[in-house]
């Protein structure tokens, strides 16, 4: 049975080649009517010539890094493809906007077509709102816009590719456009650093005058700190506990002078309490203001040294100094002024006079202390409010500072974008070159496909000639249309076709 198939299939393919062969001029004579109609046919459409320009887009410098920072060329997959195909949009965009194609059609002159002066008079008489330079220019502009494509061919690289029946013509757009896109980007990018610039001037004017203001402010706070700055050991506690044992002792000393003199004044009864009294020497008034001037000075001291620092020491040695002095010369005045009284009653005001001068030693010598103590206690407590403002102010002229010099980098680096603007940072790779042969028509691609449809059409044809041939083709048709076997088969017999034609002849 597969014996049979197999022959079967074999007879199908050999008369399928004899058909094929038998009607090959329908197969021959479409395909080469059809190849000639189309190599004809290609003489009639009009060329069409493609010619482009590379220019190299330079990176744009960073004026600041901090303060302008670009996104996009990052190299993170789906990210950097979605940012050149915006790119590329945006280009596409912008070359072939309105403006752009305003100026190429006015270097090129491209409006000055006697065609497309006809069109836009038909069109005029409908659109009588519209002037013909307006309807020229938009006839213009979406012819224009389908000749003009836009792609990168590389990092930085944009390239314009220009299509026209003229080369002549399609070389100047691509040219043109290319003129145009650098001198628009230059114009561009120098109005952006012109901008940059302004910007750091205004700004550096602003914050020099502030920084240098912060800067004197700051001097001026350090050096009060280095005023109101004391050793570790003054302020320590211990030397704050000493002078405050120093105030506690002077007050139990005043009590008891107080104490002294109120007693000593009770036994002078021969003279009235308010006659007892002093006419005071220059020399007395003299040893008074010095040791009240020695006095004020324990303040500073105690700002300076501790306590129990020798200078502490050499003043109390002077301070005590003083009271032996007032002492003698209150015995003199005492001797003087009261000669008329007895030894004793002499000796009583010697003694009240004396308890007077040390209470007032020690009036003067309590408050300067308490006086001191509070400068001291105060100065310990502006310390921590001084670090802070000084902290403060160091981080605000640091600060400024940051800003200034951003600001003068800025400047800096728009001034060397500017240069670089006007030199390098666009330019063309790859001029427009004159195409010298069209891309469409494509006259071998037009000649295929004509051999090849008129090859399918000879196929048809044999198609429908051999289902309308009702002759027997093979001897199973004739025994299915007979109903009979057939015995045996007369092949044809070329010597006796060939017979009969010498006896014809």
């Amino acid at each position: 049975m597969k014996m049979n198939r197999k022959n079967k299939d074999q007879i199908d393919i050999g008369e399928i080649r004899a058909i094929i062969w038998k009607r090959k001029w329908l197969i021959i004579l479409p395909t080469i009517l059809v190849a000639c109609v189309a190599y004809a046919g290609s003489h009639f459409i009009k060329p069409v010539y493609e010619t482009s320009i590379i220019i190299w887009v330079g990176k744009s410098l960073s004026l600041s890094g901090d303060f302008q920072r670009y996104i996009g060329d990052d190299a993170y997959g789906s990210r950097r493809q979605i940012s050149r195909r915006e790119e590329l949009r945006s280009l596409q965009n912008e070359i072939v906007s309105t403006p752009y194609i305003h100026q190429l059609v006015d270097r090129l002159e491209l409006d000055r077509d006697a065609a497309l002066d006809e069109t836009a008079e038909e069109m005029q008489s409908q659109m009588a709102h519209l002037t013909r330079e307006q309807i020229k220019f938009t006839l213009l502009l979406e012819e224009l816009r389908e000749k003009i494509r836009i792609e990168f061919s590389g990092l930085d690289q944009v390239k314009i590719t220009t299509e026209g029946n003229d080369p002549f013509l399609t070389q100047d757009m691509a040219r043109t456009l290319g003129e145009i896109f650098i001198e628009e980007k230059r114009k561009a990018r120098m109005s952006a650093v012109r901008v940059s610039q302004n910007f750091s001037y205004e700004q550096l004017a602003r914050y020099e005058p502030e920084l240098e203001r912060k800067i004197a402010a700051r001097t001026e706070l350090e050096k009060e700190f280095i005023n109101i700055q004391l050793d570790g050991l003054i302020i320590s506690e211990e030397n704050r506990r000493l002078i405050k044992s120093e105030i506690s002792a002077d007050e139990l000393e005043i009590s008891d002078w107080e104490q002294e003199a109120g007693q000593i004044l009770a036994k002078i009864t021969e003279i009235p309490s308010g006659k007892i009294t002093l006419e005071k020497s220059s020399t007395h008034r003299r040893l008074e203001r010095e040791m009240h001037n020695h006095l004020n000075s324990i303040g500073s001291i105690m700002l300076k040294h501790q306590w129990n620092a020798p200078e502490i020491l050499n003043f109390r040695a002077r301070l005590y100094s003083y009271i032996d002095e007032l002492e003698a010369e209150n015995n003199r005045l005492v001797r003087n002024q009261f000669s008329e009284y007895d030894e004793s009653t002499q000796a009583k005001i010697i003694s009240l006079m004396n308890a007077r001068t040390r209470l007032d030693m020690l009036y003067s010598k309590k408050n300067n202390l308490e006086l001191g103590y509070a400068e001291l206690q105060n100065n310990i407590d502006l310390i921590p409010e001084y670090q802070a403002r000084l902290e403060q102010l160091n981080r605000e002229v640091a600060a400024a500072q940051e800003i200034r010099d951003r600001l003068k980098q800025q400047q800096e680096s728009a001034t060397i974008k500017e240069d670089i603007l006007r030199e390098s940072e666009f330019k063309v790779i790859q001029p427009a070159q004159l195409p010298l042969y069209p891309i469409r028509p494509d006259k071998r691609k037009l000649i295929l496909m004509g051999i090849l449809f008129g090859a399918i059409i000879g196929g048809g044809l044999v198609l429908m000639v051999e289902l309308m041939d009702n002759s027997f083709k093979r001897v199973e048709d004739v025994e299915e249309y007979l109903g009979i076997p057939v015995i045996g088969v007369i092949p044809v017999i070329d010597s006796l076709r060939k017979t009969k034609i010498k006896s014809i002849n």
